[in-house]
């Protein structure tokens, strides 16, 4: 046994520490005596009780005396100190204090407190580096909503200051994998993504997903849980071979976005209105006039769905209404949409969304950063409307938007 200074505390109490500095080398462990001593350096406090760490052993299934035995290795070995009261005139030790924290931590593969922060910011920083580059890649042309959830599910992270690093270092990854996700076109049930962003189909756990729901249209992105759906109505009737569907004695209907690209005939409409907001969507189908087709748009469309109406549309070549929000994402949508007329050489034209709409209804939302930026990007466009280039200096003006809910 090594030597060791003995210093009074008090009455009946004094404090034990070898004679010589704090080691470089850990001691020879057994792999139990290793994880007791793992689970006793994760703590970032200087000084423990003896109860705490028994507890901690006996947590892990290690018995009381193995553990005794590696305190006694620790205080001769010089790694800790040790504090002890005189009891029944036996001498029990009540607390140790680590001697060199840090080095144990370090020589055991443990991250610090310290550490880890820095760790934590580094990668915010590197995060936060990484989505302002995107937002000016030319070659992108990114989706300003895209980056609108991005920006963000970023902050949230920034904002969680307890969250454990693995699970950071994790979700900062599954946001570079949703945008090279959109990036590289890919659509597919949310296994294919997990496969994109873990290389397994069950990687991403039911947290992942929750998290990703409350900041990502995930539909939109082309993750989905079941198969996307076109919503459809009025004055049309869909073949496949020897097979058809006629919707107008219907309300509406849902059709998956895969049979609607199969359809090889569709009757003739003498006009396409498509309608973004859902509740206007479904009270318009109520009362369309004959020879119209309504078609719903799911907020920004996915690629698939682009597919699906340009693959409609040449079975049904016809003029388009297009209505959106009047604000900023509406107007990006409606020119999004209408380019898949523009593709076909048909025309199409804003309807119900422009600024006689916006001037008459009484809805006040103010702009934010993002529909600012957007609308620069907007009135940059040659190819932008003129009814939609008026909307959108107005919107410039006066700083605020509307939804069409309010009047269609």
């Amino acid at each position: 046994m090594s030597a060791l200074i003995e210093t009074p505390r008090g009455r009946n109490s004094h404090e034990l520490v070898a004679a010589f500095d704090v080691p470089q080398a850990l001691p020879l462990l057994d792999a139990e005596e290793r994880a007791v001593l793992e689970r006793w350096g994760r703590s970032e406090a200087a000084t423990r009780s003896r109860d705490a760490l028994m507890k901690q052993a006996d947590a892990i299934g290690v018995g009381i005396e193995k553990a005794e035995r590696l305190c006694q290795r620790l205080l001769h070995e010089g790694w800790i100190s040790r504090r002890e009261e005189l009891k029944g005139g036996n001498w029990l030790w009540q607390s140790i204090s680590w001697r060199d924290l840090r080095r144990l931590q370090g020589l055991l593969g443990i991250v610090h407190a310290g550490q880890r922060q820095q760790d934590r910011q580094l990668a915010l920083e590197q995060a936060r580096q990484w989505l302002r580059e995107r937002s000016h890649a030319p070659q992108l042309r990114p989706d300003p909503d895209l980056l609108d959830e991005l920006e963000q599910a970023l902050a949230s992270l920034e904002e969680e200051k307890t969250l454990r690093s693995d699970l950071l270092t994790g979700r900062l990854a599954l946001l570079q994998a949703l945008a090279s996700w959109h990036d590289s076109g890919h659509q597919g049930l949310r296994r294919n993504f997990a496969m994109h962003a873990r290389q397994h189909t069950k990687a991403v756990t039911l947290a992942d997903w929750r998290w990703l729901e409350c900041f990502f249209d995930l539909d939109r992105l082309g993750i989905t849980t079941f198969a996307q759906m076109g919503w459809l109505a009025g004055d049309l009737a869909l073949s496949w071979g020897a097979r058809k569907l006629e919707l107008a004695p219907l309300h509406c209907l849902g059709i998956a976005l895969e049979d609607l690209k199969r359809v090889d005939a569709l009757t003739t409409a003498q006009r396409w209105w498509l309608i973004e907001n859902r509740a206007s969507f479904e009270q318009q189908a109520r009362q369309l006039p004959p020879g119209t087709a309504l078609l719903w748009m799911p907020g920004r469309p996915s690629a698939a769905w682009l597919e699906m109406a340009a693959h409609l549309l040449r079975r049904a070549p016809a003029p388009a209404w297009i209505s959106a929000d009047a604000d900023p994402a509406g107007v990006d949508i409606a020119c999004t949409v209408g380019s898949v007329w523009t593709q076909a050489a048909l025309p199409w034209e804003p309807y119900l969304m422009g600024l006689a709409q916006w001037e008459a209804t009484a809805q006040r939302w103010p702009l934010n950063a993002h529909d600012r930026r957007l609308l620069q990007n907007l009135l940059a466009r040659p190819e932008l409307p003129a009814s939609l280039q008026a909307l959108c200096i107005a919107m410039e003006r006066e700083g605020r938007k509307a939804e069409q809910e309010a009047w269609l």
